[in-house]
Formats: structure tokens, sequence, C-alpha cells
């Protein structure tokens, strides 16, 4: 039996000629980059006898800079002094301004623009390699990168590039949208907002007719009439005023909602990024599990569970993607948009402290609440039937019960105060648990970029391994992207504490 040492192991751990991973599914196409596993939301595909892969993935991975042109369906690289240009559906590009035939037209799908295999060597001048075997593409632009894509235990002691956690997710979309562009397209496109305008404009006119009842009230009708039609007014003029406020309150509730659904559909994305780095770490430590098990230092136990965990991978991330699917249809229904349209979100929350103090947003909320006006004025109704009683006139409501309403009304009017009050004292308080969460993961933030940047400096001098240095990356991006997530509760937690009732009524304001 074969033993080897610590440094034999470090050696192999090191080694860029890992054995290929044959974990994926029969017929998928796996892309390596500079020894690096690659994911995309569009594998790569095989038309008309040509390989095509995902421009913007390939290239970054590369070191070039994309930019995509949604109108014109053109894409821009740049590395160094090359600039490359190509458009959708053609096959022909263009290095420098010199033409270039592609085997076959580019096209997009799911939302990422394909290249022929072979424009990737012919524009960047990498070494490209493809094992019909294992369907696998190598790609490297490393002198001494391994670029055969073949499979061997081979060890090897040159130096290698140190391993980023770096995953690329991001779309040709179609469209980019903006957080007001959201609010603008979804009261657009509410039909609550157009029942809430037809409604003001229906108590408008009633409002209208009810204050002629005033002027032509008939002499016999006496002072029981006037009292009536006045009443009568009363009511339809709060009824009008209170027609314009739910108007006001419907459109912060989409605005809430749709603030909401923005975030959660960047933390949706987030997740997806982040499980597919973590597909990428769990195949990681299979290759290691392979090679220490192929040398005699380990059992296929070890082997075993790495590709379980691959699996578990591989499953969370297709929960991610059906979850980020999701987050869009969501936010698509409330904005009018099909179901499948897919677009770049173009704002990010960006962390800052919270200085708001809460006794003065309490004392600002029961005063400006649309919702406490609304109640408010039904008391204001309730007193005016009350003072406008006539004894008199049989079968009226008892004057007790009349009192009664006075009272219920005012127990409304407190009760929703009270529920606003509690509302923005909660928001308040976990606004503050998050920016604490926040605080602790800025702290680790820095323990972990200086374990990541020792583990790189390591690396370089043979004295840590490429699963080192990959994890503890890793553990810095996953923080990164947790300290994104508490940002985006926050910025939608802000808005609730600016207009509690808001949040209260978004369920109903979003129905369509």
């Amino acid at each position: 039996m074969k033993r080897f040492g610590v440094a034999a192991l470090s050696t192999l751990v090191l080694s860029s000629a890992f054995a290929n991973f044959a974990g994926a599914q029969p017929g998928d196409i796996k892309v390596i980059i500079n020894g690096v596993t690659q994911q995309y939301t569009q594998s790569p595909v095989v038309s008309q006898n040509t390989t095509l892969v995902p421009l913007r993935g390939v290239f970054e991975s590369l070191g070039a800079k994309v930019d995509w042109d949604s109108k014109a369906k053109k894409v821009t690289a740049s590395k160094n002094d090359d600039t490359l240009t190509l458009n959708v559906g053609s096959k022909l590009a263009y290095k420098n301004s010199n033409p270039v035939q592609l085997d076959a037209a580019t096209q997009i799908q799911k939302g990422q623009v394909l290249v022929p295999l072979r424009f990737v060597s012919q524009s960047l001048g990498a070494k490209v390699n493809w094992d019909q075997a294992t369907r696998t593409v190598t790609i490297s632009n490393q002198a001494n990168g391994s670029t055969t894509g073949e499979r061997t235990n081979s060890l090897s002691s040159k130096p290698l590039a140190v391993p980023v956690t770096q995953v690329t997710y991001d779309t040709y979309y179609n469209d980019s949208l903006t957080y007001d562009d959201a609010v603008k397209l979804a009261v657009a496109d509410s039909t609550s907002v157009k029942t809430a305008a037809t409604n003001i404009d229906q108590a408008g006119k009633i409002m209208k007719e009810a204050g002629k009842n005033i002027d032509f009230v008939p002499a016999e009708a006496g002072d029981e009439g006037q009292d009536k039609a006045f009443k009568g007014y009363a009511q339809t003029n709060l009824n009008y005023e209170a027609a314009k406020k739910n108007l006001d309150m419907t459109k912060e509730g989409i605005e809430y909602n749709v603030k909401d659904l923005y975030n959660k559909l960047l933390q949706k994305q987030n997740a997806v990024k982040l499980a597919a780095l973590n597909i990428e770490d769990a195949e990681r430590k299979l290759k290691v599990a392979q090679i220490k098990r192929d040398n005699q230092m380990s059992s296929d136990y070890e082997v075993t569970q790495a590709t379980n965990q691959v699996t578990q991978n591989q499953a969370a991330l297709e929960k991610a993607k059906k979850d980020l699917d999701s987050a869009y249809v969501s936010l698509n229904q409330v904005i009018g948009y099909k179901p499948e349209q897919r677009y770049e979100l173009k704002d990010k929350p960006v962390y800052s402290e919270f200085k708001d103090n809460v006794e003065t947003k309490v004392s600002q909320v029961l005063t400006s609440s649309t919702a406490i006006w609304l109640s408010e004025q039904k008391v204001d109704l309730a007193e005016l039937s009350l003072k406008l009683y006539n004894f008199n006139t049989a079968g009226n409501t008892p004057y007790e019960a009349e009192q009664l309403n006075v009272e219920k009304a005012q127990y409304a009017t407190e009760g929703t105060k009270r529920q606003l009050e509690e509302a923005v004292r909660t928001i308040y308080n976990n606004i503050k648990a998050l920016e604490s969460q926040y605080s602790q993961i800025q702290a680790g933030l820095v323990s972990a970029r200086s374990a990541a940047d020792m583990a790189k400096k390591q690396f370089d001098v043979g004295l840590a391994t490429e699963l080192q240095v990959y994890e503890a990356n890793l553990k810095v991006t996953t923080a990164e992207q947790q300290a994104e997530d508490i940002v985006t509760n926050i910025d939608t937690l802000k808005l609730a504490f600016d207009k509690p009732w808001a949040m209260q009524g978004s369920s109903g304001a979003s129905a369509q």
C-alpha cells in the first residue's frame, strides 16, 4: 500500500490536473476555466455540430469586460488592447474592426448570449479543448494551466493562479427595471387604482347632487327636512374625501408591495449565486476525496459522502432557481409583465445607519395617517347625527343608540391609533435588530478577508491548498451576500416605518 506524507498530499491537492468530475447529468456540458468549474443559468449547448458557450460567463472569467446593448442586441467585449463586437443572430463578429467568421450564429437562451466555442480562442487567444467523451469544455489563458481536460492522477508542482469564488449569473436581459419605474407600472396596471379613481368621480357626483338638496328643501319640510339634507350632504362630502384618501392609500400600498417584491427578487438572485458557489466548493472537495482514495489515503466512504454533498448542493441550486423564477413571476404579475419576462434590477439598496427617532415618528403617524383621518371623520359624522337628532320623528333610532354609535366610532379610532403606534415601534425594533446583525457580519468580514488574504499568500509559497484558498474566499462571499440580504430587508422596513398603514394595505392594493 502506498503512503504519502503531508508534503506529498499538499502537492496532490494543489495539482491543476485534477480528474474531471464525473457526476454531471448525462448530456450536460461541463465548462472548466483555468481549473475552476463554472455554473451558468444557461448551460452550453450543441447546435448543428457546434458547441455554443455563454459569452459573458466565459469572457469575464478570462478577464474581459463585457457590455450589452439591449436595444441593438449587440455585445462588446474588451481586454487589454483588443475590442470584440458581435450581434445576436449573426455569424459575423469583429475583432478590432476586422471581421471574424463564426461557425454558427450567436443566439440567446434564458437571457444569455451563446457563441461558438472556437470563437473564444479566435478572439482572446485562450487554449480551448473539447472532450467529446466527457462532454467537457476546458479553457485556459494561463501560461502553465492544464488545457487537455484528460482524466489523470499525475501530480504537478507548477504554480497555479489563485482560485476565486466567482460564479457568473449575470444575463443579457431584454430590459432593465428601476424601483420607481416598477411602481409606475404597477400603479398603471392596478385595477384597484382604477376602481378607486372611479369611486372619486362617483362620490363627487353624489356630493354635488346632495348639495342641491340643501338649497332646495321645501318649506313644508321644516327644520327636520333641513337637518336631514345637511346630514346627507355631510355624509356624501365625507364619502368624497374618503374616496380621495383611499386612492392615496391604494397607491401607497402598491408602493410598499413593489418594494417588498423588488427586494425579495434581489435576495433570490443572491441565493442562486451562493448556491452555485456551494456546488463548486462541493465539487472541489469531491475531487480531493477521489484523488486521496485513488492513492490509498482514504476510503470509498469519504468519496460517497462528498458525492452526496454535491448532489444536495445541486438540488439546492435547482430550488434556488425555481424560487427566483417565482419571485420574477410575483413581481411581473403586479407590474403587468408577462410571467416569463426577465430584466435586470437597477436599484440595489445601500446601507446607511437608521437615525429616525421612534417617538417623533409615532407622533407624525398619529397626525398624518390616512387611516386615522378616516376613523376620526366617522366620529365627527356620528357626533353630527347626534346633534341633529330629532326627538319628534317617529321610528327614529333611540337617542341612546345614537350615543353608542359615537362611542363605537371613538373606540375604533383609538384602536387604529394603537395599532399604528405598535406597528411603528415594532418596525423600529426590527430595523435596529437587523442593524446589529449587519454590524456583526461586517466585523466577521474583516476577519474573513484577512484570512482569505493570508490563504492567498500561503498559496503563493506552497503552504496552502487550492481548496483552502477557495473556502476562505467562499466565506467572504457568503458573508457579503448575507450583508446584502440584511440591507434589502432594512430598505423594505424603512418604507414601512415611514408609512406603516401602507404595509397593512399592501395586500389589498396589489389585488388585481
